[in-house]
């Protein structure tokens, strides 16, 4: 394995290492992103971010945000799959931002990458809602896995404010113990959504949780996977890890 760009700031080593064309990203030894040009699918937590888009009706999804963008693991699977007429992308780390743009190349024409805070630019949008937000705020000097920003009550309701009325919400927590002890986990804080998820994969220890406002099922996902001539193989062959249950 090759260390093919390398940075070190404020105490945090940032490293993309190559192995044939899969590249990672790594800060202080934690890995935060990977990109393979042939690969649709990671087979680890980042499948399990736009997983939940599939419960719904792909062309649903008109206008997406993603919160914490890292190296740009999800914008591949998210252009192909879901062609959003709006994509924006907002990472606070700059270091994350370059590998996107510059090593990993991630960043198709008309999408949108913000430099800045997610939470201050959130707060500060005036727009449209997003038909999907993934939210995956995880700060670069952690050495254990662990969100950057809390799931408190202030911050779970400006998320659900800026989703439209039948679009969905995904949340990466570092287990699932952090999920519920967070305003996410309360029923009274999250009034509005109808159906609620915690995606798990076998090789990490997070709990993603997604929420949507039209009444979803389990067995929805599974069926547009097999459905699906891109993604179908995939799963009979095992590459994409993932395992669903329903919250509610």
């Amino acid at each position: 394995m090759a260390v093919v760009w390398q940075r070190q700031e404020d105490g945090v080593l940032y490293q993309v290492h190559r192995r044939g064309d899969r590249m990672r990203l790594f800060a202080n030894g934690v890995q935060h992103s990977e990109f393979h040009p042939k690969r649709l699918v990671t087979g680890s937590v980042w499948d399990l971010l736009w997983l939940p888009a599939l419960l719904s009706e792909p062309q649903r999804f008109r206008r997406v945000l993603i919160l914490g963008l890292g190296g740009g693991t999800l914008l591949p699977p998210i252009r192909e799959l879901l062609a959003p007429d709006k994509l924006i992308a907002v990472e606070l780390d700059p270091h994350h931002l370059a590998v996107a743009r510059e090593v990993f190349s991630v960043v198709g024409e008309g999408e949108q990458t913000v430099l800045g805070d997610a939470v201050a630019w959130l707060n500060a949008y005036d727009g449209e809602p997003f038909d999907l937000i993934i939210e995956d705020l995880f700060a670069p000097d952690n050495e254990a896995v662990s969100r950057a920003v809390p799931a408190d009550r202030a911050w779970v309701r400006t998320l659900a404010r800026h989703v439209s009325a039948r679009g969905t919400l995904v949340m990466n927590f570092g287990d699932f113990t952090e999920y519920r002890q967070s305003h996410a986990a309360d029923q009274h804080t999250m009034k509005g959504w109808s159906s609620r998820f915690r995606l798990s994969c076998g090789d990490c220890h997070n709990a993603v949780v997604a929420l949507t406002r039209d009444p979803a099922r389990s067995v929805h996902l599974r069926r547009r996977l097999q459905q699906d001539a891109r993604l179908a193989p995939l799963l009979r062959r095992g590459r994409l890890d993932y395992h669903i249950r329903q919250l509610d």
